[in-house]
């Protein structure tokens, strides 16, 4: 998987998930969502999460996860395994940021971290595993690339 498919799949992904986090934060916290906060959080994550994604190797990490559970790559199984790490992985550091800019970093700061993250998790999950099929077919017509699931060595179909 190359570089640029990795920050291109990375802003996509970044962007619907720190749009979710933006809107579902407040709402689990029982917060109410406010302009300023959900435009602050989606720009924060957007950036954070593409900059993550493209320099560490989070999709192929999750693909490689989803195999070593034992799902067959390209498997139903292996689909909704490799969301697993990459939702764990994004939604825990976006929430740190997120929580250390908006609220700062005192003696409180674990417990607003930790509390709402198991539903925010949940959350961002199901969206990924919807958003995820869609952001990678627009990165591979984007790139012209194949999809990243496909056997090398195979013709992409034009």
């Amino acid at each position: 998987m190359t570089f640029g498919f990795r920050a291109l799949m990375g802003f996509f992904m970044s962007l619907f998930l720190a749009l979710t986090m933006s809107v579902f934060s407040p709402v689990v916290l029982g917060a109410p969502v406010t302009l300023e906060g959900f435009l602050m959080g989606a720009g924060i994550g957007t950036v954070l999460g593409t900059v993550i994604m493209a320099l560490l190797p989070v999709i192929p990490l999750s693909m490689k996860y989803a195999v070593k559970c034992g799902a067959k790559e390209g498997s139903l199984g292996w689909f909704l395994l490799k969301d697993v790490l990459l939702c764990t992985i994004m939604v825990f550091v976006i929430c740190f940021v997120l929580t250390w800019v908006v609220t700062g970093m005192d003696a409180m700061f674990v417990n607003r971290l930790l509390a709402p993250m198991p539903l925010l998790w949940v959350i961002c999950y199901m969206v990924a595993i919807q958003v995820e099929p869609l952001c990678m077919v627009i990165v591979s017509k984007i790139l012209h690339v194949g999809m990243p699931m496909e056997p090398e060595g195979e013709p992409q179909a034009q």
